[in-house]
């Protein structure tokens, strides 16, 4: 559960989005996106009302849609013939983001000849999926570069990506032509902030990394500064565009919320362990002292936990 309201991670969005500084960090489109995003607003039109309706309120002859927590309507014709997809950032907690199905393109060199003579190549070549639009201000940053690039691109500085995630994101996809509901998973991180708003990859920082990365000289009590942030993350083919959704749900907690929950901090603890190193270094943990570190405190939950209860059923019994 988050720790922020929907009414705050609403104003929030608007905050982002309604600020000239930092509307093209948060959301960008392809001009040919646009039918994709008005199939994901017609989607939410008729989705969102139907299963909430104490949070939306669709009103169909005044084409509005009304956002109950944060008490705003929006005039539906405002957003459909430029922005769909950008209402729908707004009107909803999590991140969006459209990707285009992989479609044949002409890429043209220009080569010089033996005789100094240019010549013009035309190449065609097939793209992966491709970011073709997104609304993103909780889940990461640098979206305007990231907008056209296909995933090998986009997940570049993922450790092991061709040779695990690529394979696992093409066994989705194909599994996704197939049925006709989401997909999800979720995935993690420890940050040094915990407003949403203002974590290091959000709104186009690219400090991101380096503001992640535990020092080798971390403490127990500076991990217990942190937080973990949490994701939830939906993928759903789009069935008239062909188009993939995703959608990113961030949710954070301060790290010490573990010790009320010792199976979950078992959990990361068994996650951190099986990671590659170069993995553990994406995630932060940078060397095998400051993964001593983070692994003893999320151990001493699990003991802690296990010695209360191994204590509570040695005094359990009668006189």
């Amino acid at each position: 559960e988050s720790s922020f309201t929907m009414k705050q991670e609403l104003l929030m969005k608007q905050k982002a989005l309604d600020d000239p500084k930092t509307h093209d960090n948060v959301f960008v489109a392809e001009p040919d996106s646009l039918h994709a995003q008005q199939e994901v607003l017609e989607l939410f039109l008729s989705y969102l009302p139907r299963r909430y309706p104490d949070l939306y309120q669709y009103d169909s002859k005044a084409n509005t849609i009304r956002v109950v927590p944060i008490d705003t309507t929006f005039h539906i014709e405002d957003w459909e013939k430029e922005r769909p997809l950008e209402l729908c950032e707004r009107i909803v907690q999590e991140d969006l983001i459209l990707m285009r199905p992989p479609r044949r393109s002409t890429r043209t060199t220009t080569e010089t000849s033996s005789n100094n003579n240019k010549v013009n190549n035309h190449e065609q070549y097939d793209h992966q999926y491709a970011l073709a639009a997104a609304g993103v201000v909780f889940s990461f940053g640098n979206l305007p570069e990231k907008l056209g690039k296909p995933m090998s691109i986009i997940h570049a500085p993922v450790p092991a990506y061709e040779k695990q995630l690529s394979k696992t994101l093409t066994m989705t996809f194909d599994k996704l032509l197939k049925i006709n509901e989401p997909l999800w998973r979720t995935n993690w991180s420890i940050d040094p902030c915990g407003m949403l708003d203002q974590r290091p990859d959000s709104h186009g920082s690219t400090e991101g990394q380096s503001n992640r990365t535990l020092s080798s000289t971390v403490t127990i009590d500076d991990i217990k500064a942190k937080f973990l942030a949490v994701e939830y993350q939906t993928i759903r083919r789009l069935p008239k565009s062909g188009y993939l959704l995703f959608t990113v749900k961030v949710m954070t907690d301060p790290m010490t919320a573990l010790e009320e929950l010792p199976q979950a901090a078992s959990c990361l603890a068994q996650s951190i362990r099986g990671m590659s190193p170069a993995m553990q270094q994406y995630k932060g943990i940078q060397d095998e002292t400051t993964l001593q570190v983070v692994l003893e405190y999320l151990d001493s939950i699990v003991i802690g936990k296990s010695n209360i209860n191994k204590g509570q059923e040695d005094g359990g019994g009668g006189d």
